[in-house]
């Protein structure tokens, strides 16, 4: 998946938490749940296409069996700290990650192999060969458009305007949490820029 839509399904499994257990999310459990649903790839791929350290931009940080240990452990530490909001928020976030993987590589393109890749260090997925984090990254959006030309395309498209529409449409509904947030960093930013 794409990070917006790795940002989608996360915001989207959230903001229904929040409203199953009437908690209020505020702009720091947005940011951590964002944050989570990045994880994994801000981790796997700088580490597989630029430091040849793992085999796949889907391994270690992918894996089951590193994902589920990290996410327990931060949701006890935010609880520790009295943030349980925001451990929760960054758990699942984290943890939708690998659902949304698994159904976009496998459902879209076929990709059933990367199914190895979510039980590392006991198996991996293919290995990654384009040269680099930006080849890399152009070789995956590069195929992404190649796919937009095919017949079933738009299923896909209808799917994506759903998955973005609905974050968007839950977020409003929200509150917009994380804007006042945003707002004052951009403020703190400009006036740190300008002193």
């Amino acid at each position: 998946m794409f990070p917006w839509e790795h940002a989608a399904v996360g915001y989207n499994l959230i903001s229904l938490w929040a409203r199953v257990t009437n908690r209020r999310l505020d702009g720091w459990a947005v940011l951590a749940a964002l944050f989570g649903t990045q994880f994994p790839d801000l981790v796997d791929k700088p580490l597989a296409w630029s430091l040849h350290v793992l085999p796949s931009g889907i391994s270690l940080a992918h894996s089951i069996l590193v994902s589920v240990p990290v996410s327990v452990v931060v949701v006890l530490v935010a609880r520790r700290y009295k943030m349980t909001t925001v451990g929760v928020a960054f758990a699942l976030g984290y943890l939708s990650h690998i659902p949304g993987d698994l159904l976009y590589s496998g459902f879209f393109f076929g990709n059933y192999e990367v199914i190895q890749a979510f039980l590392w260090p006991f198996s991996h997925g293919g290995e990654s060969t384009a040269g680099g984090l930006l080849g890399q990254t152009w070789f995956y959006v590069s195929r992404f458009g190649v796919y937009l030309y095919q017949t079933g395309a738009w299923e896909f498209v209808l799917l994506e305007v759903a998955l973005l529409g609905s974050a968007v449409w839950l977020w409003l509904s929200d509150g917009t949490p994380g804007l006042g947030l945003m707002k004052r960093s951009i403020t703190g930013i400009r006036q740190s820029i300008t002193k």
